[in-house]
């Protein structure tokens, strides 16, 4: 996918694809790999008059009036398609300059709007300024060969200086990347003009766009590992159904996908102007960097020899994501994620809602006063139910059948008014599979209790011998009078000990075809024969359960659906985990606030322990943003993006990642933690063993794969 959401982005985006296969950019990248100097790239006076030097930049000095929401959409494209020429630093720079004084803004945007000047941008470290002059050197300051004025960061501030002035001395190295050039500037008693305390503006807004580029080479480079995957084929299968090019597949769409979540967040943030743009910015970088050199990396492992050639395209990306993430990436981008995070400043979820959600909310907030003025939670909960808002996004009479634009706002209403709607979870889902898929009686026997929470439901879906495969159905149900008799045994039954009823898939008949011959009973969890049996954890703590029939009879009023056609239930009630939109994020901000109350106490004993935690902050930032995408895409009308599996896989690694910190932070404290109820505890063994979510993470990844690569399911690789 891409960063781009709205129609108007995917357009703009569309348009600069379709430019860049036209005017042939890559390959125009390519003269340049054996070239002995860089010249500006023969579409830039194109670029240049479409306006996408100045889509961020008002009006008043030639740009469009846009914002770098419109900025990272082209950067990305081009990243794409690694684009050659100085559009990245250049942009960079107006996009900084569009904070200075009016003198600067008058003096340099109209020409780098216009193509005539052209910048180059580096992060400087150790400069010497007396006076108005500045000494001292920059390894590599990007677009430096070609530039006419070259932007310095100098921690709190930003440096101009033109490279005609005295003493400056541009050293065009032999490069990495040589399709788009770095230079060595060594600068000695020179001319420059200071512009104190925009530094961490210039780094935020550096470290966004360089991001988006990322972002783009680390979207081409997974697409251009996937097709080779499709296509090319070893002992008689063709790649991309072998399970290790899969799961590299797989790995590379998470990578890219969390990225791009960042980045869309950080460009966001950036056209708001608030606080928290130094902290999106350093998650983006901390996240899409690495993406994309992971992704080039791996794009050349699944072509293989073809890969490692000079004639591929592979090495373009491979050289372009080295070099960007060595000039704005590094370790610097995670450290201020945790110096950011650990400050307080946090980035709270915000939507822009089309103009008929005012409306609407005029008359939901007026409905959820009457509900917040109901004493109690009882009776708040009563409220909730009889007007619908309970569960806004099933069909009346149970919910208001609320698109995506009046479940957020409603949200937004009941958040406002304090009113909190009950946590249902499974037995959410089962009962709305009731609604979709059983009878009257069963609606009218089942329905209201659960939603008082009379009643707690489970999912009786999975087997002992079945893994994944829900279709995999071993527990018979026999035809006998009035009824079925069952017998079998199903396991991982979350919270089953604690529930009055459960939903559970039973094989009618044993000669149908796998999907066939399944049928959907409701189970009476007190019924006669009926026996529980907790899965206690390493951790001490049972959430799973084993669940034995021994001919339980299930009456015919309590089947679900038609007899052997189940399946259509067991679709309902798994899709049914993901419909509602507006339901909080993936992450958990209680993760981050306990990530930073260990790091308080034990992370100064810790070699790079602020690193590391600031990376995992922003994996937990990634997870709250790829679900507000997938909010947005519903408020777009965009259609379904890869978001929903894309954060089941990232969650399930990343708890994993939050055990293993925990107990590298604890360190030797860890032999006094003991006891369910202590997180630390709990984590630090889980951080032994593996991760609770380390069998979800693999049957997601096969998933996505086979997603992705348009495989059958491979119960092989199961």
């Amino acid at each position: 996918m891409s960063i781009a959401l709205t129609e108007d982005h995917v357009e703009l985006g569309s348009v600069v694809r379709d430019f860049t296969i036209e005017r042939k950019v890559r390959a125009e990248a390519r003269t340049l790999l054996d070239a002995p100097e860089e010249q500006r790239p023969t579409f830039w006076s194109e670029i240049a008059d479409v306006g996408w030097l100045g889509l961020h930049v008002v009006e008043e000095y030639g740009g469009s009036g846009f914002g770098i929401a419109e900025l990272v959409v082209v950067v990305e494209e081009l990243g794409r398609a690694v684009a050659p020429g100085p559009f990245l630093p250049t942009v960079m720079a107006s996009a900084v300059l569009g904070h200075a004084d009016e003198q600067l803004r008058g003096r340099w945007l109209p020409k780098l709007v216009d193509g005539s000047v052209i910048a180059g941008v580096g992060l400087a470290s150790s400069l010497d300024t007396s006076g108005d002059s500045v000494s001292g050197t920059v390894g590599a300051v990007l677009g430096a060969p070609l530039a006419d004025i070259l932007l310095l960061i100098d921690g709190n501030d930003v440096l101009l200086v033109e490279p005609s002035a005295n003493g400056v001395e541009v050293e065009a190295k032999a490069n990495l990347d040589p399709t788009r050039r770095s230079g060595k500037v060594t600068l000695a008693d020179t001319p420059a003009t200071r512009i104190a305390g925009l530094g961490s503006t210039a780094l935020a807004l550096a470290r966004t766009l360089a991001a988006a580029e990322a972002v783009g080479g680390a979207q081409d480079a997974l697409e251009s590992a996937v097709a080779y995957a499709k296509v090319r084929e070893q002992f008689g299968r063709i790649i991309g159904s072998f399970q290790a090019v899969k799961h590299h597949c797989a790995n590379m769409l998470v990578g890219a996908e969390a990225a791009t979540a960042a980045v869309w967040d950080a460009a966001r943030a950036a056209d708001e102007g608030v606080e928290a743009f130094g902290l999106t910015a350093a998650s983006a970088a901390t996240l899409a960097l690495p993406a994309y050199s992971t992704n080039a990396e791996l794009n050349i492992q699944v072509h293989g020899g073809i890969g490692f050639t000079w004639e591929h395209d592979a090495h373009l990306h491979l050289r372009r994501a080295t070099v960007l993430k060595g000039l704005f990436g590094g370790q610097e981008p995670a450290r201020d994620v945790f110096t950011f995070a650990a400050s307080g400043i946090t980035r709270a979820n915000s939507l822009d809602l089309p103009p008929e959600a005012e409306e609407l909310r005029v008359r939901v907030r007026a409905d959820i006063a009457e509900i917040a003025a109901a004493e109690g939670e009882a009776a708040q909960r009563a409220k909730l139910i009889e007007t619908g808002y309970v569960m806004p996004h099933w069909p009346k009479p149970w919910g208001r059948a609320a698109d995506a634009v009046e479940q957020l706002v409603i949200e937004e209403e009941l958040a406002a008014a304090g009113v909190k709607r009950p946590e249902y979870s499974i037995t959410g889902w089962v009962i709305l599979t009731l609604i979709q898929h059983g009878t009257q009686d069963q609606i009218d026997r089942f329905v209201k209790p659960a939603l008082l929470g009379d009643e707690i439901w489970c999912q009786l879906f999975s087997e002992p011998d079945a893994g994944s495969d829900a279709a995999a159905v071993k527990t018979r149900a026999t035809r006998v009078d009035g009824g079925w008799k069952i017998n079998g045994q199903k396991v991982w039954t979350s919270g089953a000990h604690l529930c009055k009823r459960g939903l559970a898939t039973v094989r009618t008949d044993p000669e149908a075809p796998k999907h066939k011959g399944i049928t959907a009973v409701l189970i009476d969890m007190s019924a006669p024969g009926v026996e529980v049996r907790p899965l206690r954890q390493i951790t001490g703590g049972a959430e799973f359960n084993e669940v034995f029939f021994t001919d339980v009879f299930v009456p015919d009023a309590d089947v679900v659906g038609e007899p052997n056609d189940g399946w259509t239930v067991a679709r309902a009630t798994l899709g049914n985990e993901r419909v509602s939109i507006g339901g909080g994020t993936a992450g958990s901000e209680g993760a981050a606030t306990y990530m930073l109350k260990l790091a308080e106490r034990y992370a100064h004993g810790v070699e790079g322990s602020t690193v590391k935690i600031g990376e995992f902050l922003a994996v937990e930032d990634a997870l709250r943003l790829l679900n507000l995408r997938r909010v947005a895409r519903s408020v777009a009308d965009a259609g379904p993006g890869p978001e929903g599996n894309v954060t089941k896989l990232l969650l399930a690694e990343h708890i994993g990642d939050r055990a293993r910190l925990s107990a590298e932070l604890i360190g030797p404290d860890v032999a006094f933690l003991s006891g369910a109820g202590k997180m630390a505890g709990l984590l630090v063994l889980a951080a032994r063993g593996m991760s609770i979510a380390g069998g979800t993470s693999e049957i997601t990844r096969n998933q996505i794969a086979e997603r992705i690569l348009g495989l059958p399911r491979d119960p092989l690789n199961r």
